[in-house]
């Protein structure tokens, strides 16, 4: 069975990422896509992230390129589903020795707002996805709790997150602290910076720190 779901994860994975980078850039670059655009009622963003991971201990980095097409509902149940298709390489020292690895991920991410007011939000996301690699293959998923200030072009979030392995795959659960501001150039583009800090589940020591720069174009 779940050979079956790798295979199907790997297929899709590898028709996205050869398709849709073509298809952004088509978009972008036609006039026709600035106008306002619906896909079964919700109005499609495309995100691309960067991320710079350093290791605790100077046990290494991994720097990872995130796609992040997807779609926003405003009065909806769920308000945002994403679907991220990273490609992340890593470097990491093993007995002195620096050793190369590179993962593939796939995963489905879901996000529900609860405004307060004008200027505070607070939110819940949930992800399941699969990681591809030449060492192992498994099931991950995380929840995201947190709360967003925004006031204007400027915004600020804070929040928690949970990640877990689904199969039972070790080393790869994991608690973090995200936080980080961001800023609406206009009602098209959007950046965001954030800083993360992570730790193991079951030991509680220090994990990782990183970096994330995300931008957002909004159809």
């Amino acid at each position: 069975m779940l050979g079956k779901i790798s295979r199907y994860f790997m297929t899709t994975y590898f028709f996205i990422s050869r398709h849709l980078c073509a298809t952004a850039l088509a978009f972008l670059l036609c006039p026709q896509a600035w106008a306002e655009v619906e896909l079964w009622g919700g109005k499609p963003s495309l995100g691309l992230e960067f991320e710079h991971q350093k290791m605790a201990f100077g046990a290494g980095h991994a720097n990872s390129l995130t796609l992040v097409p997807g779609l926003r509902f405003k009065d909806a149940f769920i308000n945002k589903v994403d679907i991220l298709i990273e490609g992340e390489r890593e470097n990491e020292v093993v007995d002195g020795v620096n050793e190369k690895a590179r993962a593939k991920k796939l995963a489905l991410r879901l996000k529900k707002n609860f405004e307060l007011n004008n200027t505070w939000e607070l939110f819940v996301r949930g992800l399941v996805g699969r990681e591809f690699s030449s060492e192992e293959n498994f099931n991950y998923s995380y929840i995201d709790t947190g709360i967003h200030f925004e006031r204007g072009a400027y915004g600020f979030m804070a929040g928690l997150r949970f990640q877990r392995s689904l199969d039972g795959t070790a080393g790869h659960d994991r608690n973090k602290i995200r936080l980080g501001p961001s800023y609406e150039i206009d009602a098209h583009h959007e950046i965001e910076f954030r800083f993360i800090r992570a730790w193991d589940a079951q030991t509680r020591k220090r994990d990782s720190d990183a970096l994330i720069a995300e931008y957002t174009y909004k159809f």
